[in-house]
């Protein structure tokens, strides 16, 4: 019996230590396999790119910041740097990540995006290269378990296409490929590249004014007023490089498109189109005018003095808004956002009236009163017993000859559809002399009738005080 134990103990040991060196063996191996995966596919990002292969890269283990940003640097035999990957997660999670490629000069170079997919045969990794222009300079396989035959059929034949084409509008190959679940996996990738490359044209926006931009984030979102969001311009080190404000104008006959205003430390930059293909001339031409303040303090400048024939324009009021909302003391802010040129305010003064709650004076510098800044309410569904509505209120600024400076809403309880037209609708206001005419309301708010007649009935009853202080010199 005792014998038996103690081979079966030997036996144990024996196995034990087989064991345990096997699996460390394992360990040691998956490291190296998986630093050789790295290693290839970092090698095939510069490969993209024409870049001469590194002997070595230095590899930011960990992301950086909230853009998950990471660097993989290559460099030459003495050490003289190649170039550079910054990788980017995005915030579609069919996407696994976003990469810019730069030279040994900082120059960028092209993105890509890797886009991993199973499919009925397997895992498959996929990038997707384009260059500044959209253009494709290579899709290729990277990591795939999808069976051999079929994916070298995809890589030798059909890859080679998409080089060339816009990523925004690919010509697939539609006949039978001998590999279609792979060829699929292919075409999802591209076409998930197609929607997040669109979707980075806002940073294509912000590289016309700052040519160095490589990044950016939401600052701040406007919920009321003609912007709709600031946000903060980054370079490729993380430097600050100014702010930009977004807004919506509608180019009469065209569709609605996005304005970039850039302010740096409250200096004036530029006002941009982000898409100038759907511009208008007739617009392109207004913001060359506008031009004229670049470089200029916000604080001096006048854009209303400018050119009257644009006066009226919500370019110029969206200008104004980006002006006032970039000054960083929060009191003069608030004062310049309904008079642009207003340094103190007088007493609010209250009035009886069913629809105008208080008026209160701005004063310019020199002492000057400019106009009157009106709070207004009514709940919508006094209006008619057949609608129950909500609480609208509005504030107004109108100078002395009674042209409306600015109209926002304070405060709104209605349906989402309403609210929207509202708050699209009380910017026709900016720049009246008083309010809608009875027709104009009714075509303004076609299907949102009871809204808008709140609005202008609130309009008409600040205008009827207005009047009196005009009169009155107050």
């Amino acid at each position: 019996m005792l014998p038996k134990l103690k081979i079966a103990l030997i036996l144990f040991v024996i196995g034990a230590v087989s064991g345990a060196g096997i699996v460390g063996v394992n360990s040691f191996t998956e490291d190296i396999i998986e630093a050789n995966r790295l290693r290839e596919e970092h090698e095939a990002y510069f490969d993209i790119f024409g870049l001469d292969m590194p002997e070595e890269f230095d590899v930011d283990e960990e992301p950086q910041d909230v853009y998950c940003r990471r660097e993989v640097k290559g460099y030459d035999a003495d050490r003289e740097t190649i170039g550079e990957i910054v990788f980017f997660c995005v915030a579609d999670e069919d996407v696994y990540e976003r990469a810019v490629a730069y030279d040994k000069d900082g120059n960028r170079l092209g993105q890509v995006f890797r886009v991993d997919d199973v499919n009925n045969h397997g895992e498959i990794s996929t990038l997707v290269a384009f260059d500044g222009n959209f253009e494709i300079l290579d899709v290729r396989i990277v990591h795939t378990t999808n069976t051999p035959n079929y994916v070298q059929r995809i890589e030798d034949d059909y890859l080679g296409d998409f080089a060339g084409q816009d990523i925004r509008d690919v010509d697939f190959y539609d006949g039978s490929t001998g590999a279609t679940i792979t060829y699929n996996s292919i075409r999802q990738a591209v076409n998930l590249t197609a929607a997040n490359a669109e979707a980075d044209r806002v940073l294509d926006a912000y590289r016309k004014v700052y040519p160095e931009a490589d990044n950016y984030e939401r600052a701040f979102d406007y919920t009321l007023g003609c912007i709709r969001y600031r946000d903060a311009v980054y370079d490729i080190e993380g430097n600050l490089l100014g702010h930009v404000y977004m807004a919506q104008y509608d180019d009469e006959g065209h569709d609605p498109i996005d304005l970039v205003v850039a302010v740096e430390d409250e200096t004036f930059k530029d006002v941009v189109v982000a898409r100038e293909d759907q511009a208008s001339e007739t617009l392109m031409d207004a913001l060359d005018k506008y031009r004229d303040y670049t470089g200029e303090h916000v604080g001096d400048i006048d854009i209303a003095a400018y050119d009257d024939t644009v006066y009226d324009s919500s370019i110029t009021h969206l200008l104004e808004q980006s002006f006032v909302r970039c000054v960083e003391d929060d009191e003069q802010r608030e004062l310049r956002e309904f008079f642009r040129w207003a340094t103190r305010t007088g007493e609010v003064e209250t009035i009886d009236n069913d629809y105008v709650e208080s008026y209160q004076p701005y004063y310019d510098e020199d002492d000057e009163l400019l106009g009157h800044v009106y709070i207004g309410e009514m709940d919508t569904s006094d209006l008619t017993d057949d609608y129950s509505g909500g609480l609208l209120r509005i504030k107004v600024s109108i100078d002395l000859d009674g042209l409306i400076h600015n109209a926002v809403i304070e405060e709104i309880n209605e349906s989402n559809f309403a609210n929207d037209l509202l708050e699209e609708e009380i910017a026709r206001y900016r720049g009246m002399e008083g309010p809608m005419e009875e027709e104009d309301v009714s075509d303004a708010f076609s299907s949102a009738t009871y809204s808008g007649d709140a609005l202008n009935t609130i309009i008409e009853a600040i205008y009827a005080h207005n009047g009196e202080n005009i009169e009155e010199g107050e």
